[in-house]
């Protein structure tokens, strides 16, 4: 009889939810496991309750999920918002997708260099990049600026209040005006400055590069959203070929959720297809979702500076798709940079002013979808609800879901090639987060 022997990395650092990788060796067979180690069910907090409460309750996923819980009342309730409440709704976002890729990034710098260590006395480690600690500080400054104009825009930075059924529930001050401006140049400056210390700098000390290396990823389906009118969920195949558009009302008939016994979050694919979570000829219907999948779509973006950006991307790393996490953690930057300035143009006082903050709802269906792309990747909202407008049924793709195949695959390949390497306990935990983090 073969005995198993178990090894367990966790906590794991910078995942949004518990979360550990368990491994189980018995010689030639190896077998790793991503584990959500906690249950997470808000159906049953929502069931019953009203409808127009759920976007306050549901940022609990996340904050964009306030943003994609309004959209989804807003068709409820047949109504469309005003100029003003989606200019604001839509500052909003672009202010938690840049929160949201810098605190990644700086993850990543503090996988390279611990900011708390005595910068004097302590050894540095051989390779290891020696600006990164003159950085540090300029990313928390910056962090806390996006913050501060979360808190302007949403009531709050990480459980925004602002988004309602049919636009926002209040003005911003006026002298909130100027402080938006100030901050939204900040960013911007500050973006194009870490772009560039990432792509001359961090990218080429030999150390960095390697240890992006070390973890390739295998090619896999892509969901993402396009920006017509419409808002068409877009399927890719694993060369980056679009193989079926639809509706975010039919997104529920084309995905479904399934659940493995060794984890509490379940995994979404395409119905009728795969699921083989470690097996990529097995698993043809899993895919991924967020700022790898939006790059590979292989689309202009709508800002100059990030557009010089991404074409920097593919002249460093070859043409669309990117499977590498290297590319992954440049697309961080590329989003970077496009939320700053579309937080440039979208802080303006002309847009974020008018006559009403929301159109008030004067009916009400028994069911909506709605749906955005958040800073980690497509979510989903559907509701339905009784002639009272309580809450019958909830479903919510979230990008945990989506994401769980490519996680657990990482995971393996992270264990699989360390190991390979030789690596003790300590790095190889270091490289599973790190290989983990952009996603």
């Amino acid at each position: 009889m073969r005995i198993m022997q178990a090894t367990f990395f966790e906590p794991l650092r910078w995942q949004e939810q518990s979360a550990r990788v368990a491994v189980y060796n018995g010689g030639e067979e190896l077998k790793v496991y991503y584990q959500i180690t906690a249950p997470r069910d808000l159906g049953v907090i929502c069931h019953g309750r009203p409808v127009e409460e759920l976007p306050r309750i549901l940022s609990l996923l996340g904050p964009a999920h306030h943003i994609a819980s309004a959209v989804a009342l807003d068709r409820l309730f047949n109504v469309e918002p005003p100029p003003l409440a989606v200019n604001m709704r839509h500052a909003l976002l672009q202010t938690l997708v840049f929160s949201h890729h810098l605190r990644k990034l700086f993850f990543f710098l503090t996988s390279l260099e611990d900011p708390l260590a005595d910068r004097h006395s302590a050894p540095r480690t051989l390779g290891q990049p020696p600006f990164l600690h003159h950085l540090f500080d300029e990313v928390m400054q910056c962090l806390s600026l996006a913050q501060e104009a979360a808190t302007i825009l949403g009531g709050r930075p990480e459980h925004p209040l602002t988004a309602v059924a049919g636009g926002v529930g209040r003005y911003v001050k006026p002298q909130s005006y100027v402080r938006l401006a100030e901050i939204s140049d900040t960013c911007v400056i500050f973006a194009i400055k870490l772009a560039e210390i990432f792509g001359r700098n961090l990218l080429g000390a030999s150390e960095a590069v390697e240890r992006l290396k070390e973890v390739s990823l295998e090619p896999m389906l892509s969901l993402s959203m396009t920006h017509d009118a419409d808002g068409s969920v877009v399927l890719r195949d694993q060369t980056s070929k679009e193989i079926d558009r639809f509706t975010p009302d039919n997104v529920f008939d084309k995905v479904e959720l399934f659940h493995e016994p060794w984890t509490y979050e379940p995994f979404a694919c395409l119905k009728g297809k795969g699921r083989n979570v470690f097996d990529g000829n097995g698993g043809d219907g899993l895919y991924f979702v967020g700022p790898l999948a939006r790059l590979n779509r292989g689309l202009e973006l709508s800002t100059p500076r990030a557009e010089q950006e991404r074409q920097h991307l593919f002249e460093s790393l070859g043409p669309a798709p990117q499977v590498t996490l290297a590319a992954a953690y440049r697309t961080l930057l590329v989003e970077l940079i496009q939320a700053a300035e579309q937080m440039t143009e979208l802080y303006d006082q002309e847009k974020l002013t008018g006559p009403t903050t929301r159109t008030i709802p004067k009916e009400m269906g028994q069911q909506a979808t709605g749906a955005i792309e958040s800073p980690q990747g497509l979510i989903v909202h559907r509701y339905r609800v009784d002639d009272r407008g309580m809450v019958q049924e909830l479903d919510i793709l979230d990008t945990a879901a989506q994401n769980n195949a490519l996680r657990c695959r990482i995971a393996r390949r992270a264990v699989e090639e360390s190991m390979t390497r030789n690596k003790s306990q300590e790095e190889i935990r270091k490289n599973i987060e790190a290989s983990l983090l952009p996603f």
